[in-house]
């Protein structure tokens, strides 16, 4: 078992700042063989929950990790019941799943078509925009929308759609519209409904940042920002781009164009590192590790790893591939023990990898 330490050092101290791509994902789904008993997407099996039927859950990272950890036991026990072997995902296949999952919407608040619906009037979007033709020629009609399927696209197409938006709006001396999360949240319920989006066509991927912190530069974000990095650990891409539609207001002069690849790098840098590592209570993390039992193997006396391990970096995607790569074997063990399984309250994960992050310094 303690050969397993460099690969558990190598997911935790990687996970964080992989590229996720949820095409590979969808694809993982189907080869691991999720897919025969699991729905996802309107694809899949019917002998396990159908993980596409009720969208809209606001999950965090870490919630679905521990929402995976709590269920892997019986999802062992179904596929050794069929002969099926136990998928092993290694850190990038656990990217690409949760990437998956982010295109299914399970990170974004629920949202409510009727109340879009009201939004898009109250909002005076339907004064420019249409469904599937627009009242203004220059504004495209809803299903047009590449934001509707593609989180990040959404939050670039927001930005720069502003200038344009504010000197139609001036014009006709229309109010700057903003936006809650919530609000932004019903609104695209409402359009995808509309403009008939499907599940299966939507889409999520980032890289690793590595051109972010340039684009911060020469887009000239930092006379504002002073190089810090923005704030966004809590807020989902929607979130990010109501904030940045509510901030486009504040600038003085057009804010400045990201095309698709850019917005991409950007919210890399800046957002999906705060995003997948979730915040949680370190000293309720340690008496979780205690609680659970996991110092009983990982603290050099057992079988385990030492767990923290020095230097690595922690978060819901770290925990999911230890989960596929060690949760097997350690099941076994803690049987033979005669130690339950660890169960994972809400909120529970996110505190456990608190602590996991903050010991490891």
């Amino acid at each position: 078992m303690k050969l397993l330490l460099p690969f558990l050092c190598a997911l935790a101290c990687n996970a964080a700042t992989l590229p996720m791509d949820s095409a590979r994902g969808d694809q993982l789904y189907q080869s691991q063989g999720c897919v025969q008993c699991h729905q996802l997407k309107g694809m899949g099996g019917k002998t396990a929950p159908d993980l596409g039927r009720v969208l809209d859950r606001a999950y965090t990272p870490a919630l679905l990790a521990g929402t995976m950890w709590n269920h892997a036991p019986t999802m062992w026990q179904a596929m050794r019941e069929k002969n099926m072997p136990v998928p092993d995902l290694d850190a990038q296949g656990s990217a690409d799943i949760f990437a998956s999952f982010y295109s299914a919407r399970y990170f974004e608040l629920p949202g409510d078509a009727g109340r879009g619906k009201r939004l898009f009037t109250s909002k005076s979007c339907e004064s420019c925009h249409g469904i599937s033709a627009s009242p203004n020629p220059l504004a495209k009609p809803v299903n047009q929308w590449q934001g509707l399927s593609d989180p990040v696209a959404l939050v670039g197409a927001m930005w720069n759609h502003s200038p344009d938006m504010w000197t139609q709006l001036s014009q006709k001396k229309i109010a700057w519209p903003t936006m809650t999360p919530q609000d932004l949240s019903d609104l695209l319920v409402y359009l995808r409904n509309s403009a008939s989006v499907k599940p299966a066509d939507s889409m999520f991927r980032i890289t690793a940042g590595e051109r972010g912190q340039i684009l911060f530069q020469e887009k000239h974000c930092v006379s504002c920002h002073n190089s810090q990095r923005p704030a966004a650990a809590n807020l989902t891409l929607t979130g990010v781009a109501a904030s940045m539609w509510n901030h486009a207001t504040f600038l003085h002069t057009e804010p400045p164009r990201l095309d698709a690849d850019e917005m991409r790098e950007v919210l890399s840098e800046y957002w999906a590192k705060q995003f997948f590592e979730n915040s949680g209570d370190a000293a309720r993390g340690k008496r979780l590790f205690a609680a659970k039992h996991c110092a009983e193997c990982h603290t050099g006396s057992g079988p385990g790893p030492v767990l923290p391990a020095k230097g690595a970096d922690y978060n819901g995607i770290t925990m999911v591939s230890v989960l596929w790569h060690h949760g097997p074997a350690m099941l076994t063990q803690m049987q033979q023990k005669k130690i339950a399984w660890p169960v994972f309250k809400v909120g529970e994960m996110a505190d456990l990898i608190a602590w996991l992050n903050e010991s490891k310094k």
